[in-house]
């Protein structure tokens, strides 16, 4: 069983952390710690457990995921092979502990449907998993356009959607009509502005920026337009083209712009474009900031590894974020060491798998499966991970239960660079020059 103890002091700071990050959004509960193990320990001994079905012997769960077509990779190497470990680890430490079934540990059975990439799919194969299998859980589908688009169909059926890649804010205006719907993925709002304490640290004053024209480039876009002023940045935004064959006239503008900074709000193909012809073409700003895919080990190694050394990248966490993340890396990769597919990714895994884990203290805590409670046990909890506390505040995964906002590589590790305490090593600035192929 994992623990749930926070001390009150640490508690008490967790509350006012919450207070301050929840000020200005909706907030039905105030969070309250978990029980002490003591306290655990004797209820469970005092009290006898009824069995509302013997005959159960399994948390069923099911999942709509992209095991083929264009976001595989997400299933390769995001939210994938987190929650697969963490089923994987539960039923060989003998399941979870459910005490409305006579505090019996259950295993999961857990059944994974391929969408294809499709959001059509996707929606036909929740409402199947949902009517037909009738699981106690269904896991999160992937993007953010597959989560506005699951986010009713979860109401409806009455399941707890714990949201994993994907998210911006163009799903907030889903909080209000969907209350048992949860975020993990950190995003502009959570990203930028440590990315501007970072740049004003370092002292830029000038940044070129590339956007997708979508969603994400416009979200981010905005988000700078925002942040940036506030710390007298200044910048020049130029829309990326749809074809990333060639990303010449970027750089050439970049170039002509002479900017401190790079910065590409752009999706993996174009990103890994925009680095090659940088290379190729002698750019060498003194720092660049990687979008979507930067924070996958695997890019940057097929980018250029070492011949890139200080890229930037959105989300951040390290195995020097302290010994817990380090003994994370450590299991995962032992997992997947015979998986050709797999790699690390530094953006979301750990806070997927810190997710998961409030999902099952939150099962052991309240002892039912009903989705509901689940969901209201999230609203007013700070949960005690093996990652550290995490909480949801007005349905988002706060910014404090992350270790961090912004990466950066040095010599092949990756390094939390967000100004405070959760730095894990001094930012590369300039960065080395990118050697021309």
């Amino acid at each position: 069983m994992l623990r749930k103890t926070i001390p009150c002091v640490l508690l008490a700071l967790a509350l006012v952390l919450g207070l301050f990050a929840g000020c200005d959004k909706k907030e039905e509960t105030s969070p309250s710690a978990s029980p002490s193990a003591s306290q655990e320990s004797a209820t469970s001994s005092a009290e006898e457990f009824p069995d509302k079905d013997p005959s159960k012997t399994t948390i069923k769960i099911t999942a709509v995921r992209p095991l083929s077509g264009a976001n595989v990779s997400f299933e390769y190497y995001n939210y994938g092979p987190v929650y697969k470990m963490w089923v994987d680890e539960v039923n060989a430490a003998g399941g979870i502990r459910v005490k409305e079934y006579g505090n019996r540990q259950l295993k999961i059975d857990l059944t994974v449907y391929d969408d294809t990439s499709d959001v059509g799919v996707m929606t036909d194969l929740l409402v199947k998993t949902m009517t037909q299998d009738k699981p106690d859980f269904v896991l999160s589908p992937c993007s953010t356009a597959g989560l506005q688009a699951a986010a009713p169909i979860y109401n409806q059926y009455g399941y707890l959607m714990i949201g994993a890649e994907g998210g911006g804010t163009d799903t907030r205006p889903l909080y209000d009509q969907y209350p048992d719907v949860f975020f993990t993925t950190s995003f502009s709002v959570h990203q930028v502005p440590k990315m501007t304490e970072i740049f004003n640290e370092l002292g830029v004053k000038k940044v070129f920026i590339t956007y997708m024209q979508d969603a994400h480039g416009l979200e981010y876009l905005e988000t700078t337009e925002e942040e940036f002023p506030k710390a007298g940045i200044e910048f020049e935004a130029i829309a990326a083209p749809w074809d990333f064959a060639d990303m010449t006239p970027i750089i050439t503008q970049a170039m002509a712009y002479g900017a401190d900074a790079f910065v590409a709000y752009c999706y993996p193909p174009w990103n890994a474009s925009l680095i090659g012809s940088a290379i190729s073409m002698g750019y060498n700003p003194n720092a660049w900031v990687c979008g979507p895919g930067g924070s996958q080990q695997s890019f940057y190694d097929e980018a250029g590894g070492m011949a890139i050394n200080g890229m930037m990248f959105e989300g951040a966490w390290s195995v020097n974020s302290g010994p817990a993340y380090a003994d994370f890396a450590k299991r995962i990769a032992e997992h997947y060491k015979n998986d050709s597919n797999w790699g690390p990714e530094w953006w979301g895994s750990a806070g997927y798998w810190g997710a998961m884990e409030m999902l099952q203290i939150a099962i052991e805590e309240t002892g039912t499966l009903d989705n509901h409670t689940i969901a209201d046990y999230f609203r007013s909890n700070v949960i005690q991970t093996s990652l550290g506390p995490m909480q949801y505040v007005n349905h988002e995964l706060t910014v404090d239960s992350w270790a961090g906002m912004i990466g950066q590589y040095l010599n092949g590790v990756t390094e939390v660079i967000d100004v405070g305490a959760k730095r894990t090593a001094t930012p590369l600035y300039p960065k080395p020059d990118w050697p021309a192929k």
